[in-house]
């Protein structure tokens, strides 16, 4: 038997990276639909201190995500071998930190799509999504936003529906051109 795993997408959907490193980079790309409406896309990026733990850094994109909101984060594939020999038997495995915003907010819904760095290089290499730096955030911060958009399309070509995917897409294309050129130098 066929499933057909297709789904609406979510009228808010957050989809959210972070980026390890000396001062942690992190991105929350917001898509809000509504069919009469059409789509609106907002890019929030954020660097945290290297003093800051997991848990400040989770709250803190806690409180970003409106509510009611669905989080889209990817967790790293791993084969059950692994998964299985990596944790003691009264362990278990710590979930990616967006995932655990739910315990933070209990209105939110998690889905949690299962890639690898790899594959969110390749959309975003598809799509010719680039990790731009510059004065006004970090190479942390922009990677995080890179991955954040390629992780939201990943989720939109597996899991909705044909007709929903393409104008989401490019509604997302139309909102890209216009950051474009907005952030363009004179």
């Amino acid at each position: 038997m066929i499933v057909n795993r297709r789904r609406s997408h979510p009228h808010i959907l957050v989809s959210v990276c972070i980026e390890r490193g000396e001062t942690p980079g992190a991105a929350l790309l917001l898509v809000r639909t509504d069919p009469s409406n059409g789509a609106r896309f907002e890019l929030d990026r954020r660097s945290f201190g290297s003093g800051e733990t997991q848990a400040e850094i989770t709250r803190s994109i806690a409180e970003r995500i409106p509510r009611d909101a669905t989080v889209l984060s990817h967790t790293r594939r791993m084969p059950d071998h692994a998964k299985r020999h990596s944790a003691l038997p009264h362990e278990s495995l710590a979930p990616y930190p967006p995932g655990l915003a739910a315990r933070y907010r209990p209105d939110l819904t998690t889905i949690c799509h299962p890639c690898g760095q790899r594959e969110l290089a390749e959309v975003a290499a598809a799509y010719d999504i680039v990790a731009e730096s510059g004065p006004m955030w970090t190479t942390l911060e922009a990677k995080a936003a890179r991955d954040a958009q390629a992780l939201w399309l990943l989720f939109l070509w597996t899991h909705c529906w044909s007709q929903q995917r393409d104008w989401l897409a490019s509604a997302w294309e139309a909102w890209r051109a216009i950051e474009r050129a907005r952030n363009a130098p004179l």
